[in-house]
C-alpha cells in the first residue's frame, strides 16, 4: 500500500549497459582501425576520442548515483567494481588507439587484427552476462569466455614469435617497426587482461546475486 513511499533504486543496470555499449563501440572501432587503410585512421581515432569522453561521463554517472543511492538492486560493491573494470578497459583501448594513430603503420599485422576480433567476441559476451545479471539469471557464458581468453593468449604468442622471426640483417627502419609493434602487442595484452578481469567481475556478481 505504501510502496510508492519507499525510495527507488536508480537504474544501475541501465547505466552499466550504457557503459558496456560504449565499450563495444570502442572495440569495434579498434577492429575497423586495423582493417582500414592509413588514410581512414585519422577519422577513426577522433571517433575513439569522443567515445572515451562519453565513457568517462557514463562512469561518473554510476559513481554519482551510487554515492546518493539508499538502496541498490545488487551489492553496491559489485556495481562499483563492474563500472571500474569497464572504465579501465576503455582507458586501455583508448591508449592503444593513440599508439596506432601515432605509429602510422602502413601495414597491419594479421595477428593483431585477429586478436582484436577475439577480444570483441569476449566483450559481446560480457554484454550478455550483464543482461542476465539484470534479470537475475545465470548466463552460462563462463566456458565460452575462458576459451576466448585462452585463444587470445595463443594469438599474442604467435604474433610475438612472428615479429621476432627476422631473417638476415635488420636495418634501422625495420628495427623501429619491430619496436613499435612490440608496444602494440604489449597494449593488446593489457586489453586482454582487462577484458578477462571484467568477465570475472561480472561472473562473481552473478554467483552472488543469482
Amino acid at each position: 500500500m505504501f510502496n510508492f513511499l519507499m525510495p527507488k533504486s536508480p537504474p544501475f543496470f541501465a547505466m552499466l549497459a550504457e557503459q558496456n555499449s560504449l565499450l563495444l563501440q570502442m572495440i569495434d572501432l579498434l577492429v575497423e582501425n586495423l582493417q582500414s587503410n592509413p588514410q581512414s585512421r585519422e577519422g577513426i581515432h577522433k571517433r575513439n576520442i569522443n567515445l572515451e569522453i562519453d565513457g568517462d561521463a557514463a562512469y561518473f554517472k554510476v559513481i554519482r548515483n551510487l554515492s546518493r543511492a539508499f538502496i541498490t538492486p545488487i551489492d553496491r560493491e559489485d556495481i562499483l567494481r563492474i563500472a571500474q573494470k569497464q572504465e579501465e578497459l576503455m582507458d586501455c583501448l583508448h591508449g592503444l588507439s593513440i599508439r596506432i594513430h601515432i605509429f602510422e603503420f602502413q601495414r597491419i599485422r594479421f595477428p593483431a587484427l585477429q586478436l582484436a576480433q577475439t577480444v570483441s567476441k569476449m566483450l559481446h559476451i560480457t554484454a550478455e552476462m550483464l543482461d542476465c545479471l539484470s534479470q537475475k539469471k545465470d548466463s552460462h557464458k563462463t566456458h565460452a569466455f575462458r576459451a576466448l581468453r585462452d585463444e587470445s593468449d595463443s594469438i599474442i604468442a604467435i604474433g610475438l614469435a612472428e615479429l621476432m622471426d627476422c631473417k638476415g640483417e635488420i636495418d634501422s627502419n625495420e628495427m623501429l617497426t619491430i619496436l613499435k609493434w612490440n608496444q602494440i602487442y604489449e597494449r593488446l595484452s593489457l586489453v586482454v587482461e582487462s577484458a578477462a578481469g571484467l568477465g570475472e567481475t561480472i561472473e562473481e556478481a552473478v554467483l552472488k546475486n543469482v
